[in-house]
């Protein structure tokens, strides 16, 4: 039964629809491993997370053929097509003074697989899929220019996946001797460097960039690339359109890095660091591979038939103090170095990885299950926005790989369960959970402290004042002061006259007025005192006549409901409202003539009220303690009011 090559796959059975596709194959068909069309349109799909992670491939080739130098260029287009713009990226050219390729090399370099340093487990690649993979993922046309030192000429080589057939075998095609590109010569001219010996890889007409313009790749692989070998750049120049890439450390430990800030002068510091030697074998008891720890490298036996690997992981935390790094303000760009440190900090918090001395990937999902931490895992913090102020780094060998998990496009790390079993067993889930802490404490102390300085005696009356005033006013009840506690009163208020009398060189009779008259235009008045274990707030009577709510800073009331509600525009209706309530528990209370009734209202309100709202509001500071991930922006304009209030100091 034929089957209608036209006819939509919608509309036709499993088994007719098999027979569509296998009646298109070519007679003579040999049923190769690999479907050429259709593998080679999958890679292109592969999955790079942009056009550095793809380009760190062609760098990595470079750094292993020992370059000293590497360069990227662009080509603008020649002729435009239908609206692109001038400053398109038509061509991408990676150039190494590197030992070069023979020509032949250059032809199986081209092909997925053909590495030569698979057996070589101290190279930062060895899967040969680096140079084909990632130049075909940015692009389906991709020429390699290469020389070695002894070789008269440059060979070419070309992979271009628009020549693929849909069936049958496909080949590189044959090299052949040519000229370096005419923007790849000029950049080199300019430059003052002569293609002496090397390899330049170009990927034309990408179609897969992240950023089309030039400006932007730029400023792309540089931020990039000076994170993932910040390790290697002290051995290669790496050079973006002219541009070196300088090393930046996201610990922050390293001296010579951007952004390092020594320890003694409010720089990052390394509050924990691990060499753990390691052994990775069969189980001559369970027959299962394990990873264990193990004292000294040089006694491992090598030739043991059961041993996978063995190697040293080493692991340090660094802890940033306050304002070390920052987000800028939002909407604003990156102005200082604080605030650079925080952009880097966002693409790196979590774990980074570092094999042979070039990152591979920043974990930011650590084991956290029920089951993971039953399964010996570690308990391990959750990322929350206080990890953008610490970092940790796990640096080890390619010896290690399969521990590590890592992956041919050398992009990403997938952990065997015992690795973190070891560093749960190093405590280094405990470390980073107090680090977490730490930071967590700081910045709360830094609110705590502008908070604090925010919650002022306001120089004028403000409207839950005026508002209590004015309703006195309208029930023509005016709060008068006991005959309990009159003496007292006149006494405290005497001694104040004394104080302002000294401190305005006035008489004090002057200063008796002055006080008065205070007192009667502003009959109720709200501040602050601190007394980490006094009652939420406390009633007196101030200048003879005034009620005076005085609300303790120290207490769990201020830091949980009074303290937010600062943050209010123009007070907050909010804050304004609970302060009325406050002026009318303080008025009830001073008006009680009866002394056992006052020392009632005082037992309630310093051992009743108080403590339970210190026990009542530690619990819910604890239940609601955020638990996203993405909190930096709502502490941002804190941090921001906080640094203003340290400048200002």
């Amino acid at each position: 039964m034929s089957i209608d090559d036209t006819a939509s796959d919608r509309l036709l059975t499993e088994v007719e629809r098999q027979q569509k596709y296998l009646a298109r194959l070519p007679d003579d068909y040999q049923f190769p491993l690999f479907n050429a069309a259709q593998a080679l349109e999958s890679q292109r799909r592969s999955g790079y997370r942009n056009t550095a992670a793809a380009a760190r491939e062609i760098v990595d080739n470079a750094i292993e053929a020992k370059a000293t130098r590497i360069d990227i260029c662009f080509e603008r287009p020649k002729q435009l097509k239908a609206h692109q713009r001038a400053d398109t990226i038509f061509a991408m050219a990676f150039i190494d003074n590197g030992s070069g390729m023979l020509p032949k090399m250059a032809r199986y370099a081209l092909s997925w697989g053909s590495g030569t340093h698979f057996d070589d487990p101290g190279f930062i690649g060895k899967f040969g899929f680096g140079l084909p993979n990632a130049s075909i993922n940015q692009t389906r046309l991709v020429e390699v220019y290469t020389k070695t030192a002894d070789s008269p000429t440059i060979t070419k080589a070309t992979l271009d996946a628009r020549k693929v057939k849909t069936h049958g075998l496909h080949s590189i095609e044959e090299p052949v001797d040519a000229a370096l590109p005419d923007f790849v010569q000029t950049y080199l001219d300019k430059a003052g460097l002569a293609f002496e010996h090397g390899t330049v890889v170009v990927w034309v007409d990408p179609d897969r960039l992240t950023y089309r313009t030039p400006a932007l790749m730029k400023e792309h692989l540089l931020d990039d690339f000076g994170v993932t070998y910040r390790y290697l750049l002290d051995k290669v120049e790496l050079h973006i359109d002219k541009t070196r890439v300088a090393a930046v450390d996201p610990l922050f430990l390293t001296d010579h890095a951007r952004y390092f800030l020594d320890e003694t002068k409010g720089g990052a510091k390394q509050s924990a660091d691990y060499s753990i030697a390691v052994k990775y074998a069969r189980d001559p008891d369970t027959g299962q591979m394990a990873l264990t720890k193990i004292e000294d490298l040089s006694e491992i036996d090598r030739a043991d038939p059961g041993l996978e690997a063995a190697g040293a992981i080493y692991v340090r935390v660094s802890r940033f103090p306050y304002g070390f790094a920052e987000a800028a303000p939002k909407g604003q760009k990156a102005a200082s170095d604080a605030n650079r440190r925080f952009e880097i900090r966002k693409t790196r918090r979590g774990m980074s990885f570092v094999r042979a001395g070039r990152e591979i990937e920043t974990v930011d999902v650590f084991p956290k299950s029920v089951k993971d931490q039953a399964k010996g895992l570690g308990n391990w913090p959750l990322l929350q926005s206080y990890a953008y102020h610490w970092g940790v780094e796990v640096k080890f060998d390619p010896d290690l790989d399969e521990v590590f998990g890592i992956t041919n496009d050398k992009q990403t790390v997938r952990p065997i369960e015992d690795l973190w079993r070891l560093f749960a067993s190093e405590k280094i889930d405990e470390q980073l959970g107090r680090e977490q802490s730490e930071q967590r404490n700081i910045r709360k102390a830094a609110r705590e402290k502008l908070r604090q300085a925010k919650a002022q005696r306001s120089p004028e009356p403000t409207a839950a004042e005026s508002a209590a005033a004015a309703a006195d006013t309208m029930t023509g009840h005016k709060p008068r002061v006991t005959e309990r506690v009159k003496a007292e009163v006149r006494e405290k208020f005497e001694v104040k006259v004394a104080e302002r009398a000294k401190v305005d060189a006035s008489s004090v009779d002057a200063a008796r007025v002055a006080l008065e008259a205070e007192a009667s235009k502003r009959p109720y008045v709200i501040d602050f005192y601190d007394e980490p274990r006094g009652p939420f707030f406390k009633p007196e009577w101030l200048n003879g006549s005034q009620i005076g709510v005085i609300i303790n800073r120290e207490h769990p009331f201020f830091q949980t409901l009074y303290s937010p509600l600062l943050n209010l525009p123009a007070g907050g209706q909010a804050k304004q409202a609970l302060d009325v309530l406050l002026i009318a528990l303080a008025r009830a209370e001073l008006a009680v003539e009866n002394e056992e009734t006052a020392n009632f209202y005082l037992t309630q309100r310093e051992r009743k009220w108080s403590e339970f709202l210190t026990d009542a509001y530690r619990s819910l500071q604890q239940k609601l303690a955020p638990l996203d991930e993405e909190t930096a922006e709502a502490e941002q304009q804190i941090d921001g009011d906080i640094a203003e209030l340290e400048a200002a100091e």
